[in-house]
């Protein structure tokens, strides 16, 4: 098996460092601080505060010292696949970068027709057509593909306008808080009886997938490290930095969000406009803020989308152009070095998911909705699957590469590394577990429709794995023709002056 690292690739144009490391934050901020996320989050209770605060100390300290490492020892174009090529050889990057640019291309439709669905609500009574939201989200599918196809700056201020609007959002909301509590007081019951979990399993089914959802993505910035000014120094102070901001604003927002409305009536598409609403108030300036706050509420909505398109895309542009993806995910663009290729695959299939969800919603009078719901849960289980390799590259690396200069290194010995790669590992699986089998809510319906998609999966991948040292094979062979026809015309231009 091999442990050899795989060669960083260098994008046209790439000299300049793009990102600073404020960038870095901001970036890093947008992708994990979801707004969409936010309703769910609250729903969970009281005990939301209890769950965020112990999956931080279980969970994101071991998962920021990790990526903290690897990102600062491996800033390689790649990321998350390059780092598995070094551990455990080219098949387990091609499962890799396979399960994480499915899961994103999954996720996109589902969150853009969650922007379109609440559009509707906020400023169409909820009456806008159901073959327009799925027009506005088929739009932003390629707005996005827009976005990723130009350079690396273009989704950095995207990302940046995302991530302050974000962050004045949930102020907002506490301001609102503050508000509706000193009024009417709190609309949820705040008490150790009530903060602390008293559901035994069905209340860790409910919670842990969901906040260790949150806490997921701080390997993004390494996928784009060759742009940055300093990755060695600066993607462990992004870590932490960006870590320490993202758990605070989610607490705040989700306690925000359950003073003003008790947990269990809290809306998945609206709760967040709602809460603001009942928050401030009925006045003329009041309705005028919260329209404002709704506009930026869905503009982050489509912002929190690009870091992850951008690092998927990455990753798999990478994977294919040494062989373990089909070709087509490796094309670049001539000029920009950004990759089109993924990009575009990435968007057909959203367009493909987008438009099956709307004609069987159409054709079952939406008896088939729970279907699309379905499916991202099963994105979301895909989603997952990475990370436990990456917990397992950590400490692998640790063993086969102890001679590399680790400019960030996790202190401890031996016994340390084991327990922040395994704790991890085991709340990762387990919350994968709680995707498919929920015993809070079962049904075999939405068990079977997750196993049947992570078998064609699964499928899927091993015939990439397959296939991929041929693709292998054809790369160095090109890249041996073009280096020949290089030094030729170099040969002729010397011979003609």
């Amino acid at each position: 098996m091999t442990t050899e690292a795989p060669p960083v690739s260098q994008e046209p144009g790439s000299a300049r460092p793009a990102l600073k490391m404020f960038d870095m934050i901001l970036f890093s901020v947008c992708a994990m601080l979801l707004l969409s996320q936010l309703t769910v989050t609250a729903g969970v209770g009281p005990t939301t505060v209890f769950w965020t605060i112990a999956i931080i100390i279980a969970f994101f300290v071991p998962y920021g010292l990790v990526t903290s490492e690897l990102g600062s020892t491996y800033p390689d174009a790649g990321g998350i696949y390059s780092w598995v090529v070094r551990a455990f050889g080219k098949r387990w990057g091609t499962r890799v970068s396979w399960w994480y640019w499915l899961n994103t291309a999954l996720w996109v439709p589902s969150v853009y027709l969650m922007f379109s669905g609440t559009l509707s609500a906020m400023f169409f009574d909820g009456k806008l057509s159901f073959w327009v939201q799925v027009a506005i989200a088929l739009v932003l599918i390629w707005v996005n593909y827009w976005v990723n196809s130009r350079s690396l700056e273009t989704g950095t201020w995207v990302s940046n306008l995302g991530a302050g609007i974000t962050v004045i959002v949930i102020l907002a909301l506490g301001v609102a808080a503050g508000m509706y509590g000193w009024t009417n007081g709190s609309a949820t019951e705040w008490s150790l009886s009530t903060m602390l979990p008293h559901q035994g399993i069905s209340a860790l089914a409910l919670a842990l997938p969901i906040v260790i959802y949150n806490f997921l993505g701080f390997e993004l910035m390494s996928s784009a490290s060759g742009q940055m000014e300093n990755p060695k120094r600066d993607v462990p102070r992004t870590i932490l930095i960006a870590g320490l901001l993202i758990g605070g604003f989610y607490l705040i927002a989700t306690v925000a969000m359950q003073v003003i409305v008790p947990a269990d009536q809290i809306s998945e598409t609206t709760g967040l406009i709602d809460a603001l609403r009942l928050g401030f108030g009925e006045s003329p300036i009041a309705r005028v803020a919260v329209s404002v706050l709704g506009i930026g509420s869905l503009y982050c909505f489509f912002a929190s989308l690009i870091p992850w398109t951008i690092g998927a895309n990455l990753a798999a542009s990478e994977s294919a152009q040494l062989g373990d993806l089909p070709k087509i995910f490796g094309r670049t663009h001539p000029t920009r070095g950004t990759p089109i290729g993924a990009a575009l695959l990435c968007s057909l299939v959203g367009t493909a998911v987008t438009i099956a969800y709307a004609i069987l919603f159409a054709i079952t009078e939406g008896a088939v909705d729970d279907l699309f719901w379905n499916l991202f849960a099963f994105s979301s289980v895909v989603f997952l699957l990475p990370y436990i390799v990456l917990m397992r590259v950590f400490a692998k690396l640790r063993k086969t590469d102890p001679d590399t200069v680790r400019p960030y290194r996790v202190p401890g010995g031996r016994v340390m590394t084991q327990l922040i790669s395994w704790v991890p590992t085991v709340l990762l699986v387990v919350a994968a577990i709680f995707f498919v089998v929920n015993p809070f809510d079962f049904s075999w319906e939405v068990t079977g429709s997750i196993l049947v998609g992570l078998v064609i999966t699964v499928v899927i991948q091993e015939i990439f794995c397959l296939k991929a040292p041929g693709w292998a094979a054809a790369r160095e062979a090109e890249a041996a023709l073009a280096a020949d026809a290089t030094e030729s015309t170099l040969t002729a231009d010397a011979g003609r002056n």
